[in-house]
Order: structure tokens, then C-alpha cells, then sequence
């Protein structure tokens, strides 16, 4: 049935029934759940509001009817409210099947002067086309249905009730209140405007009496807001930058992107806010969970999330995947709601998929989520901030407490030696004195020496997730690798010796050689990790250039004719894994070797500048230069710069996997040698 594949779970069926009643103009929605412990004839769900109600030929030829257009036709509700329609494909009534096998429709049109009964069976429906090979439409069925006098069901004297029996799973109170705190999003929880739809839900047998589900509202609550806007007029984009200078946010406006302008509130929750909101608002768990998206201030997708544990929740944004290239810096679903706003005319290709559980993916969409990424990294800069104004603030308070308290042992000691005959009184107070000096003297010990083991962790997982990463490349690779020399194999073996084909044999050979080639440089550089020492070192930036370029390549660039200038200070130091820097070191300079071929004044050029947290290395040729084609997939694996040099393809994939194993990046800039050339900014911590 319709209901049962298309309506995923549900929660997501009992949001879609609500949903309906916005879109019908109601401003009251009353859900009651009666015997629903358990599974019976007498469980049921009854939905009813005060909406605008139907006729019979609205039942039989909409409700019914799947992707009914009707409201493809008229984009916005009756008046007063004028509301933009939010369920446009039709299926959102077949929920009524995900959740049990009879439904009674009574519904009352504000001009009609009787109630209308429709009762349907979707069992009757599924044993008819059971029996019969012919398709059946639903409204094939005769389906019973009557008209009523004196029906007092509706208050206000029109809307529609929907009636639900033989449910098809028993509910529990925990599934109620997850329903509770999923309803309670359905608009969000900082309105853009002031929209009357109340919505309530009672469960008499399972100790839950009828109350008003309303938004959590957050901002009073989170640690920090800060907003994206944009100019629907203009067609301009928000995009938020964090200034480390003041601490604050600011805003620039630009041309908006092609999915169209949109807006976002972001609310960061700290473990004190986290813990505040949950002591306020009762089973909210789980209410802090990342971005939510509102089309024309309705949710759409992610759609009615209740999984109770978040690990195994869908990630459709990808905001946890992105954590494991950075851990430690990025911020996760647990720490931030982010309300995005989007409308139908705005945005028009960011459109829910039919199961309500993503969105349609298409350039538009894929570009929606860099974007929404893109602006929460930016937004999680204020925790990274505050992290470091809380590390300096500690250290400096152990630092005060130890001065502080030597201070103390000075002046007692002064004391004794003015006044000796005090020396057995106060003895006590030094020995305790001098005792609570070492202790806090250890203490800023135990807390330098666990900022080292922390770190020291920190670049080990970056290194493991880097490693995690190549090795799933790595079976990719191996496996296009190979698949080459087997058919080259299988070529040679069958028509080697003839001399017919000597020239296709020699060819293969030469493939066979290459693919090799590649496999090997493959497997070498997992080597490398292996033979790494996991252990940091200090070293000097221009010792180890100095090393790569004016020694181990210090006779191919006199072979060649390839002149290298390092312009970097000597005093410049980083603490990291010397070898992986080397690796990257290595990879641009064969680059270059390659690129400068059919250069006649061929030079190398590094240079060095720092800002307030990072040393950015520019590592330059003047050589070819990268083709703009390939520029934006370059640090892929097998994207070579340097095909026609013989370029495998793997150099700048390395470079960019051991630069995250550094918690450092590595981007192609404006060549130095512009217009020719090639320039390289590698990023590394000053601080590991």
C-alpha cells in the first residue's frame, strides 16, 4: 500500500496528517490516541481540526486521488490566513494506512448543513487487488459513506476528523512524547511571523492528558545566536564570517547562489546550556540535534528524526561526516540548532523527496549543503575562540594561584626573620604554605602535561582518520589499477609470440609497466605510515625544505637546470611529524619537475608568512601551470597536472592526505609567477 511505502515511519505519518490541517486553514488540531497500548479494535488515533472541510467530491476526487494538483493550482489558503500550501504531492493522506486498516472521514464545510461519514478500508482494497490481475484504483471501490443531522463533532462548526482503527503497532508513552517534541517543530521555534496553529495531544490510557504542544523557544537558552540573512529583492546572500579580533560575528552580502537566498539562525548550546535547556524542558533529549529546514515557515526535511540514539541517525547534511577530518574544531549535532528558512518561490529546486526523509539531489541541493557547511564552520569559530580564551584563563588563574601563594611563604618567612620569637607559631602556616605551593606547582604540571597528551591524541586521530580515508582510496585505487593489467595480461597471453601484433604486445607491455608503477607508489605510502614514528618532533621549517630540495633533489634540479629559492626564516619552528611535511614537500617538488619540462629558465620558489595561529608555506613553479579544467577535482586521486610528463596522479592525493594528517590544508592560490606557473599554500598550525 501507498501509506506503508512511501510514509517511512510513524511519527513522519501523524506529522503529514497534521500538515494537512495547516494547509486546510485550521487553527486547531486535536490528536487523541484511545487504547493505542495495544493492538485491537478498539486502538485508535483520532486527528481533528477546524479547518475549511471537504465535500464528498472532494474526498473522492482529491483525497483520494494520488498527486492530486489542486493545490498545484491555487498556491496559497483560503483567506484570512492566506497561507502558502505545504503538501503538493498528494500522498501525505495515504499515512492514514501506515497507521491502521480502517479510517472514518467526517468532515463539515462551514456552507453545508450536514456532517459527511465516508468509512474506508484499505484492507477491503488490498484483498481486492489481490484477487484480481487487472490494475484497481482505489476509487474503483464503493466506499460507504453517508451524511449526518445534528452532528455536534466540530465546535466551530466545520472541519475535519479523522477516525483510526485497527492500528497496525502499539504505542508507548516514550513514543508519545517523542511525537510530542517532533510536533512541537512542525513550525519553527523563532517564528518569521505570527501564524495561529495550535496543536494537541492526549493518550487517557497511557497517563497522558491532553495538553498544548508548543516550540521549545531557544535563544533565551543557547550560549550564542547568530544569524545568516538575505535580500529576497535584491537576490543577495548573507554569509557570516567570526572576526577573532572582537569575538563577534559580522555579515557580507553577495550574489546569491544558484539554489537561491536563503536564511539561518544558528544557536550554539555549551554543556551548561545543553544541561540548562534539558532541566527546563522535560523529555527534550534530543531536541538539540543540528540544522532544521523551514519551507515557507513549515518543516520539511529532515523529517520527524525519533531515533533516540543520535549515532544512528541519518546524516543527510552531512554535518558528523565532516567531523572526521577535524574532531576536535568542528561543531556537532549535539551543540547547535540551526533553523534554515527557504520558500517555494526562492528556492525552487531544493524540493522534498516523496518518502520525506531528504530532499531531491540535484546541483542545486548539493551546492544548499556546501553552503549550510560552509557558513556552520564559520560559526563554530566562536567555540573554537572560546575554548582558547578558557585555556589561557585557567593557565593564567594556576599561574596567579602559584605566585600568589609563594608571595605568602615569602612574607611569613619575613616575618620569622623579624620577629623570631613567632617562628614556632607560624611554622605550621609556612610548612602549609610551602605544601600548597608544590601541590599547585603540580597541578600546572598535570594540566601542561595533559594539554600535551591531548594534543599528542589529537594529531594521532587526524593522522588515523587521514589514514582511514587513503586506505578506502587505496582499495578503489589498487582495483583500477589492476583491472588495466589484467586485460593487458590476457591480450599478451593469447596473441604472444606473433608478429602481427608485436606492436599491440609492446604496447600493453609498456601499460603493464605504468599501472605497475602506480601500484607500487600506492603501497609505498602506506608503507610510510607504518614506518612513521606516531611520536612528534620539533624541527625547523627550513631545515627540512632545505633537506628535500637542496638534498635529495639537489642533483635531478642540476640535471635539469631547475634553480630553488628558499626565502623562509631560520627561527621558524613546528612541532608535528617532520616526515609527512617531507612527503608533501617531495610530492610539489616532482610536480614541478614535471611542469618545468619545457621550460627554459626553470626555478622553484618558497616562501613563508604567518598571521595569528598558522605559518602558511608557498611552495611555486613557473612551470605550465594547472589546467582550469581539472583545478577544482586536482587533489584526487589519479587528477594529474602532469599527464603528458608522465604524472601518475597520486602526488597532490598524497599531499592533501598526509597536510589533514597535519591538521593543516593545502589549496591551490594565484601563482606567484602569474600568468604561468602554479603556486601551492600549505597551512599548518603555529600552536599543534
Amino acid at each position: 500500500m501507498l501509506g506503508r511505502g512511501l510514509i517511512t515511519d510513524r511519527i513522519t505519518a501523524i506529522y503529514e496528517l497534521v500538515k494537512n490541517c495547516y494547509d486546510a486553514n485550521a487553527t486547531t488540531v486535536e490528536v487523541e490516541f484511545f487504547h493505542a497500548q495495544k493492538r485491537g479494535s478498539r486502538s485508535r488515533i483520532v486527528i481533528r481540526d477546524d479547518g475549511t472541510g471537504m465535500s464528498l467530491a472532494d474526498i473522492r476526487d482529491k483525497w483520494l486521488v494520488v498527486g492530486t494538483s489542486s493545490k498545484r493550482k491555487t498556491a496559497f489558503s483560503p483567506a484570512p490566513f492566506n497561507r502558502r500550501y505545504i503538501g503538493e504531492k498528494g500522498v501525505g493522506r495515504f499515512a492514514t494506512d501506515k497507521l491502521g486498516e480502517h479510517l472514518r472521514i467526517k468532515t463539515r464545510r462551514q456552507e453545508d448543513t450536514q456532517s459527511l461519514s465516508v468509512i474506508i478500508n484499505w484492507g477491503n482494497y488490498e484483498k481486492e487487488i489481490a484477487g484480481n490481475e487487472q490494475l484497481v484504483l482505489f476509487t474503483e471501490l464503493e466506499n460507504e459513506y453517508a451524511f449526518l443531522d445534528r452532528d455536534k463533532t466540530f465546535k466551530k462548526g466545520h472541519g475535519t476528523e479523522l477516525t483510526i482503527t485497527m492500528l497496525h503497532e502499539a504505542w508507548e508513552r516514550d513514543m508519545l512524547l517523542r511525537l510530542d517534541n517532533q510536533l512541537g517543530r512542525i513550525l519553527p521555534p523563532v517564528p518569521v511571523t505570527s501564524v495561529d496553529f495550535n496543536i494537541s495531544l492526549s493518550a487517557p490510557e497511557l497517563d497522558y492528558p491532553e495538553q498544548l504542544i508548543k516550540a521549545r523557544p531557544v535563544e533565551k537558552l543557547a550560549t550564542k545566536h547568530a544569524a545568516v540573512p538575505c535580500d529576497t529583492k535584491q537576490k543577495k546572500q548573507g554569509v557570516l564570517h567570526f572576526n577573532k579580533d572582537t569575538e563577534e560575528f559580522e555579515v557580507t552580502y553577495e550574489e546569491a547562489k544558484s539554489f537561491g537566498p536563503i536564511a539561518i539562525d544558528f544557536y550554539y548550546f555549551d554543556v551548561e546550556a545543553q544541561k540548562q535547556f534539558k532541566s527546563i524542558y522535560k523529555n527534550t533529549e534530543n531536541y538539540v540535534e543540528g540544522f532544521k529546514i523551514y519551507r515557507d515557515g513549515v518543516i520539511c526535511t529532515p523529517f520527524a528524526e525519533y531515533e533516540t540514539v543520535l549515532d544512528k541517525r541519518r546524516d543527510i547534511l552531512g554535518v558528523d561526516k565532516r567531523r572526521y577530518a577535524d574532531a576536535f574544531n568542528k561543531l556537532n549535532t549535539r551543540e547547535f540548532i540551526g533553523i534554515v528558512h527557504i520558500t517555494k518561490d526562492d528556492n525552487p529546486n531544493i524540493n522534498d523527496a516523496t518518502n520525506r526523509q531528504d530532499f531531491v539531489d540535484n546541483q542545486e541541493y548539493r551546492l544548499f549543503k556546501e553552503f549550510l557547511i560552509e557558513q556552520l564552520d564559520e560559526f563554530g569559530q566562536y567555540r573554537l575562540s572560546k575554548r582558547a580564551d578558557n585555556k589561557e584563563r585557567v593557565q593564567n588563574n594556576l599561574r596567579r594561584a602559584t605566585a600568589d601563594v609563594k608571595d605568602i611563604g615569602r612574607t611569613l618567612n619575613q616575618i620569622v626573620r623579624a620577629r623570631p620569637e613567632l617562628k614556632a607559631v607560624l611554622a605550621p602556616t609556612i610548612e602549609k604554605a610551602r605544601l600548597v605551593t608544590a601541590t599547585v606547582n603540580e597541578g600546572v604540571k598535570v594540566s601542561e602535561d595533559s594539554e600535551k597528551e591531548f594534543q599528542r591524541k589529537e594529531a594521532l586521530y587526524l593522522s588515523l582518520m587521514s589514514m582511514q580515508d587513503f586506505a578506502s582510496e587505496l582499495a578503489h585505487g589498487i582495483r583500477f589499477t589492476i583491472a588495466p593489467i589484467k586485460h593487458a595480461a590476457e591480450y599478451m597471453i593469447e596473441f604472444y609470440p606473433n608478429p602481427t601484433y608485436d606492436k599491440k604486445v609492446l604496447h600493453y607491455a609498456e601499460l603493464i609497466y605504468k599501472q605497475t608503477e602506480k601500484v607500487s607508489a600506492l603501497v609505498n605510502f602506506m608503507l610510510s605510515y607504518a614506518q612513521v614514528d606516531l611520536q612528534d618532533s620539533e624541527f625547523f621549517v627550513k631545515d627540512l625544505l632545505d633537506g628535500v630540495l637542496g638534498g635529495a633533489y639537489s642533483l635531478t634540479f642540476e640535471r635539469e637546470g631547475i634553480k630553488s629559492e628558499i626565502n623562509i626564516k631560520d627561527n621558524i619552528q613546528l612541532t608535528g611529524k617532520r616526515k609527512f611535511l617531507e612527503d608533501v614537500i617531495q610530492n610539489l617538488a616532482s610536480n614541478s619537475i614535471k611542469a618545468l619540462k619545457k621550460e627554459k629558465d626553470k626555478r622553484i620558489l618558497c616562501e613563508s608568512y604567518a598571521d595569528e595561529d598558522k605559518l602558511h608555506i608557498i611552495f611555486s613553479d613557473n612551470g605550465i601551470g594547472v589546467d582550469p579544467k581539472i583545478a577544482s577535482k586536482m587533489f584526487e586521486m589519479f587528477k594529474t597536472t602532469t599527464a603528458e610528463e608522465g604524472g601518475a596522479g597520486l602526488g597532490l592525493f598524497i599531499a592533501k592526505s598526509r597536510m589533514t594528517a597535519l591538521n593543516g590544508t593545502i589549496e591551490l592560490v594565484k601563482s606567484v609567477f602569474a600568468p604561468k606557473g602554479a603556486s601551492f599554500c600549505l597551512s599548518l598550525p603555529l600552536k599543534k
